[in-house]
């Protein structure tokens, strides 16, 4: 059974951190430094949608079932060229990357794990310099239709500036930016991201040894979502974030989220065009360290 091809940034929790110290005049960087060549990110993340309403109609035929959602994903990602803030050229290992289905209808349960048409293949990325665009291809191997597809829908390794304050900021600063600022986040399977994003920095605190910003956001979010490469899915996405930002490195290490989501449209299944409703609560958490 195919569902919507959910390519969201899946924004681990872990027990009570001391809080530092801190003057009320300090402020500081949350965009952090400039990424380096040679730089290894390895990243984790797990999205769940659960008990979500879910609406499936073929060829004038309704099935309503409730449908459970987990994304799984795990990569390592090389920075091979840099200019200036922006990375230009990356080496991405897909270690894992999968969706597991599971959905309840007339008293039924179907179960389903498929991974993507990339898991396990190393990708090159490189960004187009005239348009600012990544173009992928993989390595050692020449990509089927599918991962093509897949393969034009994944970004490279980019920065989160557009998310932060381009000044140094004290502790319970707030501001608000664009939902378009989470484009780079949430892939380019998503256009026409609108919306606002509410966020403040709640405080300074140790993490695994290290000193990290601790910011909370409010998003609130519509946009469109490619199915096949087409913009056929509407999504609409209401979510409570909090990020733990590494002050030395600018790497988010760890995030996590809960919200709610709902998406309508039409979608392929077995070449037949189908029209598809999701509404359900949606959560999830990554890590990313630097290797």
């Amino acid at each position: 059974m195919r569902t919507f091809t959910l390519v969201l940034v899946a924004l681990v929790a872990t027990g009570t951190t001391p809080t530092f110290s801190h003057a009320a005049d300090e402020v500081y960087d949350l965009r952090g430094p400039a990424p380096q060549e040679k730089q290894v990110f390895v990243s984790k993340s797990v999205l769940k949608i659960e008990d979500a309403d879910t609406t499936m109609k073929i060829m004038g035929q309704s099935i309503a079932m409730k449908l459970d959602l987990v994304v799984t994903s795990e990569e390592e990602a090389t920075v091979l060229a840099v200019e200036g803030r922006n990375v230009t050229k990356c080496k991405t290992k897909v270690i894992t990357e999968r969706a597991e289905v599971t959905a309840n209808f007339m008293g039924q349960k179907l179960e389903q794990t498929e991974p993507t048409a990339l898991e396990k293949e190393t990708i090159i990325s490189e960004r187009d310099g005239k348009n600012n665009k990544w173009k992928h291809t993989l390595l050692d191997t020449k990509p089927n239709d599918k991962q093509k597809k897949e393969l034009d829908n994944r970004l490279g390794i980019e920065n989160d500036d557009d998310l932060y304050p381009a000044e140094k900021v004290p502790v319970g600063h707030t501001w608000t930016v664009d939902a378009a600022a989470l484009n780079k986040l949430l892939g380019n399977s998503f256009t026409d991201v609108k919306g606002k994003v509410k966020q403040k920095f709640i405080k300074v605190e140790d993490l695994h040894g290290e000193k990290v910003a601790v910011i909370e956001s409010d998003a609130q979010l519509t946009a469109k979502m490619k199915e096949d490469g087409e913009p056929t899915v509407d999504v609409a996405m209401e979510m409570k974030i909090t990020t733990w930002k590494s002050l030395k490195t600018g790497v988010s290490v760890k995030e996590e989220f809960t919200g709610k989501i709902k998406m309508s449209g039409t979608v392929k299944m077995d070449d037949i065009d189908v029209e598809m409703t999701l509404a359900g609560p949606i959560r999830g958490n990554a890590t990313t360290k630097i290797k």
